[in-house]
């Protein structure tokens, strides 16, 4: 008899929906939606429920898992290049200690000249590298992107290729020649300090966008920081000076072009303004290049 029951609930139960798919009341059926058991409704309603947030889910609906992977590849990102920059920074400072104490006693007014350069040119860069370091730490999240490897090769090579220069013997510089390769170092590496300190947060290795900034010295030109890098970086090769090393910084200056472009494009994708920005300011050197 219960049986007898169960089945006529249910066809009672198909007729009420086909009822209402033709625009029939389900009053208008015999009242039999009284007899219809409210857990059978609450039921249905809740795995009504669970299939939405399926297929919300399906949809594209970040899950927790991938949230999770962004944030370890996000804090891996920060985490790795301001730690070698800081261990960059802690074998300076070795070397400033020994090259303080190598030479404690410096001997006539140019000799000390060259000392005194020397210091300060080595210090400024600790400072440089030390700031590269918190950075990383502290910027921005990027909205963009270089898609491919082939800008991310770029901007390695671009960081790290001059260091190729050291391995070579150094240049025999008269001491005046040295003061002006340290002084023309010096000089660079202040300016790229200032030039970093502006850019803040939205410093970036990487050919990628955080925050368009176009105030200060990128105001005036686009891609101050390169050209403040690129004199101290000349005043390094200066002090290594031969065919070789030329060689290298005229590849390393090709491959620091290559970046600004994929910056620019990256850039141009990220903020409309961009453009704007870009047809009223020079790249390097303003109103000629």
């Amino acid at each position: 008899m219960s049986s007898i029951r169960l089945i006529r609930d249910k066809a009672c139960w198909h007729t009420i929906n086909n009822c209402g798919s033709i625009g029939i009341s389900s009053t208008a059926v015999g009242g039999t939606a009284s007899r219809l058991p409210l857990l059978t409704k609450a039921f249905a309603e809740k795995q009504l429920k669970k299939a939405n947030q399926t297929m919300m889910k399906e949809d594209g609906t970040p899950r927790a898992s991938q949230f999770n992977r962004v944030k370890l590849f996000d804090f891996i990102s920060r985490i790795v290049p301001s730690s070698f920059f800081l261990l960059v920074v802690l074998l300076k400072v070795v070397d400033l200690y020994v090259f303080l104490k190598d030479h404690a006693t410096a001997g006539n007014n140019t000799e000390y000249l060259r000392f005194l350069t020397d210091v300060v040119s080595k210090s400024s860069i600790i400072f440089f590298l030390g700031l590269m370091s918190v950075l990383f730490l502290i910027r921005l999240e990027p909205i963009e992107k270089a898609r491919g490897i082939v800008p991310r090769i770029m901007a390695i090579a671009g960081t790290f290729f001059m260091s190729l220069v050291t391995f070579f013997p150094r240049a025999n510089l008269t001491i005046v020649q040295t003061v002006i390769a340290s002084s023309i170092c010096l000089l660079g590496t202040a300016m790229s300090i200032f030039v970093l300190t502006h850019l803040g947060r939205s410093y970036s290795l990487m050919a990628e966008a955080r925050r368009l900034v176009t105030t200060g010295p990128y105001g005036i030109i686009r891609h101050p920081l390169y050209v403040t890098e690129e004199l101290a970086t000349f005043a390094v090769m200066m002090q290594f000076l031969s065919f070789s090393t030329l060689l290298i910084f005229l590849v390393h200056v090709l491959i620091q072009f290559q970046r600004m472009k994929n910056e620019e494009a990256v850039l141009e994708k990220a903020f409309p303004e961009y453009q704007a920005y870009r047809s009223s300011t020079a790249r390097l050197i303003p109103g000629v290049y």
